[in-house]
C-alpha cells in the first residue's frame, strides 16, 4: 500500500542529518525533526549541544534564549539548563527538583554536516553513520560541495521513493542528467533490511550538453550509474564517465566520476529536511566546472522538490486514504525500500512496547 501503512512514519533510534555544521553558533537555532521543536548551539569549546526545544515552564521556545557560558538560559521566566538538559536555575526558588529537565540528543559532526540521534541515547553508535570517506566526502583526490538547502512540503517517504527511482531521471530530468535510456536500461537491485543499490549501465551515449561541458569531451561515453540508499536519511547517487572508445570487451578509459549526496530527514508529518552535496575527482580546482554542475543542479533538485510537494498535495486533497498503487518493473527499488522502512519503524515500535510492558 501507498503511502506507509498506518501508524507508521519514521524511526527515531537512528542517525539523521539535520544540518550544516556552520549554521551552528553560540546564538540558539531551533530545527523541526521528527516532529519535535531541537535547539542547537555550540558550548565555549565548540562543542554542539542540542536540547529539546520546548521550555518545561510555559513551554516557551528556547531557541529565543540566550546562552551563558555552556548553559542555555529561557528568555521568558529565566530557567537555566546545562548541556545534559538538566535545569540548574530557577530564578523565584532555590531548590530545583531534578524532575525538572528536558530531553538532550547525542550530536556528532562529520565533514561539514551534523548528525543527531533522536532516539534511546544509549543506542546511538556512531559506527551506524556511513563512512564519509568511503562515500567521497572526505577522499584524497575529491572535491566535496555543499549543494542546497530544502525545507520539502512534504513527507519524508515521497523523496525516499523518488530518489530511490531512478527512471523519472528520463521524464523529469531531460536533457540535463536524463535521457532516453536511463528508464528503458535493464538493472539490479542489491542489498537488504538497512542498505539498498540500483545500478545500471548504458553504453555508447551521446553525451548531454551538461555532461560535455564539465567533462570537456564530445565524443560517445558509456556511462556507469548506481544509486545506494543507507537507510533511514543517506542516498548517494554515483556515476563514472568512460569513453566509448574501448575494444570489444574492454573498458574505456575513465574520464571522471561524480557522486550527489542526498540527505532527506523528516521534519514534521508533511515537511522534510532536504540537504544536498556533490563531490567530483575531476577538474576538482576549476571554478568554472562547479559553477557549470551548481547551476544544473539546481534546476535538477528544483524538479524533484516540485515533484514531490505535487505528490504531497495530491494525497492531502484526497484525504490521506492509503491507495493501492500500480507497480512497474521500475519500481523494485522503491518497493523494497519501503517495505525496509516499515519494518525498521514496526521493530521499533515492537522494542518500545516489550520495554513498556
Amino acid at each position: 500500500m501507498y503511502p506507509y501503512a498506518d501508524g507508521l512514519w519514521a524511526p527515531r533510534n537512528q542517525w539523521y542529518v539535520a544540518g550544516w555544521s556552520n549554521e551552528i553558533t553560540r546564538q540558539p537555532l531551533e530545527r523541526w525533526l521528527l516532529d519535535e521543536p531541537v535547539v542547537f548551539y555550540r558550548t565555549e569549546a565548540g562543542q554542539i549541544v542540542a536540547m529539546h526545544g520546548r521550555c518545561p515552564h510555559r513551554q516557551f521556545p528556547l531557541a529565543k534564549g540566550n546562552v551563558v557560558g555552556d548553559r542555555l538560559e529561557c528568555s521568558y521566566h529565566g530557567f537555566t539548563f546545562d548541556k545534559t538538559g538538566a535545569c540548574v536555575r530557577i530564578p523565584t526558588q532555590t531548590k530545583v527538583p531534578s524532575s525538572c529537565r528536558i530531553a538532550s540528543y547525542p550530536v556528532v559532526e562529520r565533514w561539514q554536516w551534523f548528525w543527531i540521534w533522536m532516539g534511546d541515547p544509549a543506542l546511538a553508535d556512531e559506527s551506524l553513520i556511513p563512512d564519509h570517506d568511503t562515500v567521497k566526502l572526505t577522499a584524497p583526490g575529491w572535491h566535496a560541495v555543499p549543494a542546497a538547502t530544502h525545507l520539502l512540503k512534504a513527507r519524508h517517504q515521497l523523496m525516499h521513493e523518488n530518489l530511490c527511482d531512478l527512471s523519472h531521471l528520463t521524464f523529469l530530468h531531460p536533457g540535463i542528467i536524463g535521457v532516453d535510456d536511463v528508464a528503458a536500461t535493464e538493472f539490479e537491485v542489491q542489498g537488504a533490511r538497512d542498505w539498498f543499490r540500483d545500478e545500471r549501465t548504458m553504453l555508447n551515449q551521446e553525451p548531454t550538453g551538461f555532461f560535455s561541458d564539465i567533462l570537456g569531451y564530445h565524443k560517445p561515453i558509456d556511462r556507469l550509474m548506481s544509486m545506494e540508499f543507507f537507510l533511514p536519511c543517506l542516498h548517494l547517487a554515483a556515476e563514472i564517465f568512460l569513453a566509448h572508445d574501448k575494444k570489444e570487451g574492454e573498458p574505456g578509459r575513465e574520464l571522471g566520476a561524480y557522486k550527489v549526496h542526498h540527505a532527506v530527514t523528516p521534519s514534521r508529518a508533511h515537511e522534510t529536511h532536504y540537504f544536498v552535496a556533490y563531490s567530483r575527482n575531476f577538474a576538482v580546482d576549476d571554478q568554472r566546472v562547479t559553477d557549470i554542475i551548481n547551476a544544473a543542479f539546481a534546476a535538477v533538485l528544483q524538479q524533484d522538490v516540485d515533484a514531490v510537494e505535487a505528490l504531497e498535495a495530491m494525497l492531502q486533497r484526497s484525504g490521506e486514504r492509503q491507495f493501492k498503487d500500480f507497480l512497474a518493473r521500475g519500481d523494485a527499488t522503491s518497493v523494497q525500500v519501503r517495505r525496509a522502512m516499515e519494518a525498521l519503524i514496526r521493530s521499533e515500535q515492537k522494542g518500545a512496547a516489550s520495554a513498556a510492558a
